[in-house]
């Protein structure tokens, strides 16, 4: 029962699920093949002489961020590792693309219909089609939105160890040095209302690591529990909208 007007994009993938995830994979492997040919093309105009901020530079700057490409005190570059960055984002895209075109041209446009190239009633297909959005379907929601909370968690925690074990740029002190993450429940709880004035790198490092217990918690509570209280077609469009809204809010508290 489509009532979509003709100008909202998404409506041409209504009961399309795998369509969906098509366009979805295509957009990923875009986004993948414009970071690694910037990287690139950056690399082959960088000049260590010049700040980068004077050469117009935006993937460069965030790889010496968290301490790819230079030594710790910034001041000696390294182009095979940024070249390597580059190239694997560039391999990546073609994977993405790859399983857009799949799932664009030779998968079921449907993950539940039984119909189309290898979407048959084996269980590894029965279990994709449980990601199948279904707006009328609560417990379908909370099963999707706990697993991204769960991958949110694990991005944190990952951000998290790569700033302990092999450092991230500390503008304070001008170089990469390795952070401990400071896990004080009252900073972060008091860190809510003056995230902006932050300014301890261990204070940012323990706010993600509080959140990504607080996301995987909370995604695990999801795919095991049941949609609680009443359920309206309201509430379903916007329970997936309001995880994007609590990671970023949550995001403040680092």
């Amino acid at each position: 029962d489509v009532t979509y007007g003709w100008w909202v994009g998404n409506s041409v993938v209504t009961n399309k699920s795998s369509r969906f995830i098509g366009s979805h994979v295509a957009h990923t492997g875009l986004i993948c093949f414009a970071a690694g040919a910037n990287t690139l093309w950056e690399l082959a105009r960088y000049n260590p002489d010049i700040p980068m901020g004077h050469q117009g530079m935006v993937s460069i700057p965030h790889l010496a961020s968290i301490g790819i490409g230079f030594d710790p005190t910034g001041t000696v570059f390294d182009g095979t590792s940024i070249a390597f960055i580059g190239v694997f984002h560039l391999i990546c895209s073609m994977v993405y693309a790859g399983a857009g075109l799949l799932h664009s041209l030779l998968f079921s446009e449907d993950t539940q219909n039984s119909s189309g190239l290898w979407a048959d009633d084996r269980p590894e297909h029965r279990q994709a089609s449980r990601y199948k959005l279904e707006w009328d379907n609560p417990d379908n929601q909370t099963f999707i939105l706990g697993h991204h909370l769960i991958f949110f968690g694990v991005a944190c925690i990952w951000f998290v160890e790569w700033a302990r074990i092999h450092g991230i740029y500390d503008p304070a002190i001008g170089a990469v040095r390795q952070v401990e993450y400071n896990l004080n429940l009252t900073n972060i709880w008091n860190h809510q209302f003056d995230f902006l004035s932050i300014d301890s790198l261990e204070d940012v490092m323990g706010g993600h690591a509080f959140l990504a217990f607080v996301e995987i918690t909370g995604g695990a509570f999801h795919i095991a529990t049941k949609q609680t209280g009443e359920y309206t077609e309201f509430k379903g469009k916007n329970i997936l909208s309001a995880e994007a809204v609590l990671s970023w809010s949550l995001a403040g508290i680092g």
